[in-house]
């Protein structure tokens, strides 16, 4: 009962308030890490035999590199319920369990929901792949089975020896504040492997061109040289040997590490609940109280915006949604501004002036992005009455969601400004960037938060309302065309410096228009269809 409880936990949380929602979060999830697998083996067969050794080498790395980052995925996203939370601890030691059991428990748990995917994600790969490459089929299901189990197995012990690093080191305090950030470096460096195949992949030969350098640094490829060594034995590439043996080494470390800050965060866990419960809740600076006085004038909105600074800060959930998106922007403008480039037969990093200028929209999009996707997951649905007897307006609820997000996109906006200055930008093109990131952060802000009239983090979830095809249109088919068009834009705004004059005036006048249209109701009764957490019935009887 235990075990089925940790492991129902990986997929419920606080924020999934519809019955029967885990079970569709399940199916979810295990048919988006299966499917790239299956059409990309599918889609394969119709290369081989006719395919180059270094061309099945880049399709090896795919299925290598598809269950490194999905298991590295996982982990991120599951970074903190990977060991037991604070309602775990305050819940179930009270009850007459023995510690060993629990850590006993949680351990299976943690190794079935790491199973459950680990082979979801590999399962069609390894079966279609050796049967459309026309070789010697069972000694390619070996080496293939291997070297992807390796890669998934290694980066979730990777992960999960992070967490228990920083468990053990850091304080609970510390832990709070630095595991965000860990989390988004940690997706950033995901997604920069993800697309670092889709630029260079037919590049691989140039990688390991001897004697090997920045390859060596990337784990997904010690577990090709695993693929690569199974197969073909002592007819395998040269790198094979020494990429296999920096794959076994790291994969044995990161267990070792594993089985020692474990329980070691476990004890930690278990202390940080308990101090928790009692702490005292710190007061804020005056000089922040200060700062949001000037900026919020109305109390309702200002009592909205405090809300939303506290709740993202209190619920782990919320900023891991965050690290996500955020990571992945990250990653995306890493990607745009740095490119590899071969110098001989060896690749060199290097500077785009072109993708600098795709920094800024690429950030801000994710940033705003995110706290939508963020604010869109409801949480104690049950306590939403406050808002109602306070007399407070929907909309001026919805002013302070939006006006939290256009703060947060200002002061992404500064950090990208101060990070072109130190690339060696000059004082024209800070200002072009300084104005059209301006503009991008009202239209951003605009166009996810337009319509949005409600209470963040406070509205009912209704599964099924949104639309895949949709939300793919949006983030594949128009955000690459509009971000190739905006970079145009910037340049031409760098030559033509007074042109910037109607960007801001344009920007200001959509705004404006955009505020017009917002003469809904004060309150949207429809919103409320079902609810239970109305203040005449406070479900005490």
């Amino acid at each position: 009962m235990l075990t089925h409880h940790f492991f129902r936990r990986f997929f419920d949380s606080d924020t999934v308030q519809v019955e029967g929602e885990t079970l569709t979060t399940v199916v979810r999830a295990i048919s988006m890490v299966a499917a790239p697998g299956l059409i990309t083996a599918f889609f394969l067969q119709n290369s081989y035999p006719r395919r180059s050794q270094w061309g099945a080498i880049e399709d090896h790395y795919f299925f290598v590199l598809l269950s490194f980052v999905v298991m590295g995925a996982v982990a991120i996203f599951e970074w903190e319920m990977l060991f037991p939370d604070r309602s775990d601890f305050l819940i179930l030691t009270p009850l007459p369990l023995k510690p060993l059991a629990m850590l006993a428990a949680k351990a299976a748990a943690l190794i079935a929901f790491l199973a459950v995917f680990l082979v979801s994600s590999n399962v069609f790969g390894t079966l279609i792949l050796p049967a459309v490459s026309k070789g010697a089929f069972f000694r390619q299901l070996y080496a293939h089975a291997s070297a992807v189990t390796l890669a998934g197995l290694f980066a979730a012990l990777f992960f999960l020896a992070l967490g228990g690093v920083l468990l053990c080191v850091l304080g609970a305090a510390w832990f709070r504040v630095v595991s965000p950030g860990v989390q988004m470096l940690s997706m950033a460096a995901i997604v920069l492997l993800m697309l670092q195949y889709l630029r260079y992949g037919d590049s691989m030969q140039a990688w390991f061109a001897e004697p090997l350098g920045i390859a060596r640094w990337m784990p997904p490829l010690w577990f090709l040289g695993v693929y690569e060594h199974l197969l073909h034995g002592g007819a395998a590439p040269p790198f094979a040997r020494e990429m296999a043996r920096y794959a076994m080494d790291g994969t044995l470390a990161s267990a070792a590490v594993v089985l020692l800050t474990y329980p070691m965060a476990w004890v930690r866990m278990r202390k940080m609940a308990i101090e928790g419960s009692s702490r005292r809740r710190r007061q804020p600076s005056q000089w922040w109280s200060w700062l949001i006085h000037r900026v919020v004038w109305r109390p309702g909105e200002r009592a909205v915006f405090h809300f939303i600074g506290q709740t993202i800060a209190r619920k782990n959930r919320y900023q891991v949604y965050l690290a996500m998106y955020c990571g992945s922007g990250l990653a995306l403008a890493i990607a745009c501004a740095v490119v590899f480039r071969t110098n001989g037969q060896h690749v060199q990093p290097a500077l785009s002036q072109e993708g600098l200028h795709a920094v800024m929209p690429l950030l801000l999009f994710w940033v705003i992005a995110g706290l939508r996707a963020a604010f869109a997951f409801p949480m104690d649905l049950a306590a939403g009455w406050v808002f109602r007897v306070t007399g407070a307006s929907v909309r001026e609820c919805a002013a302070a969601g939006r006006r939290w997000v256009l703060i947060c996109a200002w002061m992404v906006m500064c950090s990208i400004l101060a990070m072109l200055r130190w690339a060696g930008w000059d004082l024209r093109h800070l200002l072009v960037q300084l104005v059209c990131g301006l503009c991008l952060c009202t239209l951003f802000t605009d166009g996810f938060f337009a319509f949005h009239e409600g209470v963040p983090f406070n509205q009912p979830r209704m599964p099924g309302t949104r639309s895949l095809p949709l939300m793919l249109t949006l983030y594949v088919g128009v955000l690459p065309p509009a971000l190739f068009g905006f970079i145009h834009l910037e340049m031409h705004y760098e030559r033509n410096p007074l042109d910037l004059v109607l960007l801001g005036l344009g920007v200001t006048a959509l705004h404006l228009g955009l505020g017009r249209l917002q003469t809904g109701p004060e309150e949207v009764e429809e919103e409320m269809e079902g609810y239970e957490g109305e203040f005449q019935v406070l479900g005490l009887s």
